[in-house]
């Protein structure tokens, strides 16, 4: 599979797993994949993973140490306004900001795990 190929392919994979995908592949030896997707409540949720040297298993182990550090309690620490509640458009509910936080980790997670599945 050429570069190209494995590069669209992750694309796709990624789309059918309902992520926007944009792609900075200017460095001939480093691509950086970047996801987004809103969450159930609406937040624009994304984030960065390098594949260095056109090897797909840098771009996996990226997403899974991400996936590893990601604390749905901080995350929702970050959308939770000074009056308890939440902000800049998250719920109103500390609980259903917390929810939404570990959704997002599930839906990294199926990323993760599809793309395993495909490549490894």
């Amino acid at each position: 599979m050429t570069a190209k190929e494995q590069t669209q392919r992750i694309k796709d994979i990624a789309r059918e797993k309902g992520w926007s995908v944009s792609i900075d592949d200017k460095s001939q030896s480093n691509v950086l994949f970047e996801f987004q997707r809103f969450t159930k409540y609406g937040q624009d949720f994304l984030f960065n993973a390098d594949m260095h040297g056109g090897d797909i298993d840098n771009l996996i182990a990226g997403i899974k140490e991400y996936y590893e550090g990601f604390d749905p309690d901080y995350e929702a620490y970050l959308w939770i306004g000074n009056d308890g509640h939440g902000k800049n458009g998250a719920p109103y509910h500390i609980k259903d900001i917390v929810a939404d936080m570990e959704d997002a980790e599930e839906q990294i997670y199926e990323l993760l795990q599809a793309l395993e599945v495909e490549f490894i």
